[in-house]
């Protein structure tokens, strides 16, 4: 320990000592110096705090950094991996899921990897001693082999379409779900998607924001795409017939019941040194100001009067041109589901998985659907959409049987 002292003092002229500041206590101004005034948004700042909660619950937690060992942290981990047992092997405590645990790795790594710089109060960071131990998957030997994403096949879209357009108070659900199935978007990027972004005349739109609740601000905001990036997506003569029929249904609404149509406007606001584009709703004269709405969003007068407000009109809406979010396609899951008991596996997501299945199955270059789907790297389109279906099973055996009869 003193070789080592005397060699970080005559390296830099100081010596590294990490005093009395606890786990917690180191979290905490990782938090403070390096996420708070970051871009994340406020779920994912929101996410770094669970974290950090419970490190703080936690008796590692209370260990000071001079006392930490590698020991200790790789327990830590394994007790968030694979969850708590007494000494009969019953469990105390679940463990946490694979993302969850992404997320426990991300604030440990980064939080040790401050304290080396830029606070220079460790010597490395022992985060990199950590392993993460793979859980064991629950494997069945007599059941059917399930595949790695959800899709619909279809027939079954065509059962889901017809139900929407006959179901006369949920057939505004219709337009969302025949967007995403064409395009592979988003419910968040679906609901964000505005009249300007689609270009009907070269048949393609562009995906320049998403939708989203802030649960800080309590307000519906639009922000960038998952993949921090615009992409364009093209689409064909079935997809194009479709908008221009629900715009020009959407402008006779509108003409028809004038002063009851709701209009929206967006905001850009600073708040805590980041930019929110806050979506505010004018009513109309036919909705009190003050009425309970499940959407949770923000009636126009809730902004700030200083500041420009801009028109926006979305592509999906209730009618009367009420806004249309992701809270609402979570109703279209259970509408589906119970109207049609033979699609119980539906969800607004398996849309997007059944536009990339098609596309990988029908041949679609990788990096194509890397391209439309808006993932930022190809491994996550690979490992997502690799899956063997029975046509490309049949495929890669014709193949082999091609090649031995030669």
């Amino acid at each position: 320990m003193l070789r080592q002292a005397l060699e970080d003092y005559n390296l830099d002229g100081r010596i590294i000592e990490p005093g009395n500041i606890t786990v917690s206590e180191l979290g905490d101004l990782w938090f403070a110096d390096e996420v708070e005034h970051s871009a994340l948004t406020t779920a994912g700042r929101n996410d770094y705090r669970n974290v950090l909660r419970q490190i703080k619950d936690h008796p590692l937690g209370d260990t000071k950094l001079r006392n930490v060992t590698c020991e200790q942290l790789q327990a830590y981990v394994d007790e968030k991996y694979f969850g708590e047992f007494d000494e009969n092997g019953k469990q105390l405590k679940h463990a946490y899921s694979e993302s969850h645990m992404r997320k426990q790795f991300h604030v440990l790594e980064h939080m040790f990897k401050y304290a080396v710089y830029p606070k220079r109060i460790m010597r490395e960071n022992i985060m990199q001693y950590i392993k993460r131990r793979k859980k064991p998957k629950a494997v069945s030997l007599f059941d059917d082999v399930d595949v790695r994403v959800q899709t619909i096949t279809q027939k079954e879209y065509e059962q889901i379409t017809d139900m929407l357009a006959h179901h006369e108070s949920d057939s505004y659900l219709l337009l969302p779900v025949q967007i995403a199935y064409h395009t592979g978007m988003r419910a968040g990027e679906v609901c964000g998607l505005t009249w300007q972004d689609i270009d009907l005349n070269n048949l393609c739109l562009t995906v320049r924001r998403s939708m989203y609740y802030d649960v800080e601000t309590r307000c519906w905001e639009l922000k960038v795409p998952k993949s921090n990036k615009p992409r364009v997506i093209d689409f064909g003569e079935s997809l194009s017939g479709i908008l221009r029929a629900a715009r020009k249904a959407q402008l006779e609404d509108a003409l028809r019941n004038g002063p009851f149509y709701q209009k929206h406007y967006f905001q850009v606001r600073e708040i805590n040194g980041r930019q929110h584009y806050q979506i505010f709703t004018d009513p109309g004269d036919g909705v009190p100001e003050n009425i309970s709405r499940s959407t949770k969003g923000k009636f126009l007068g809730q902004h700030d009067p200083e500041l420009e407000l801009n028109s926006v009109q979305f592509v999906c809406c209730k009618p009367l041109g009420e806004l249309l979010t992701t809270q609402t396609l979570k109703w279209c899951n259970k509408l589906v589901q119970k109207e049609l008991p033979d699609i119980k596996h539906f969800h607004f997501h398996a849309l997007r998985h059944t536009y990339a299945s098609t596309l990988v199955t029908n041949g679609a270059n990788f990096k194509d659907v890397q391209e439309l789907m808006g993932h930022s790297d190809i491994r996550i389109t690979l490992n997502t959409y690799s899956h063997v279906t029975q046509h490309s099973r049949k495929k890669a055996v014709a193949i082999f049987e091609s090649a031995l009869a030669r």
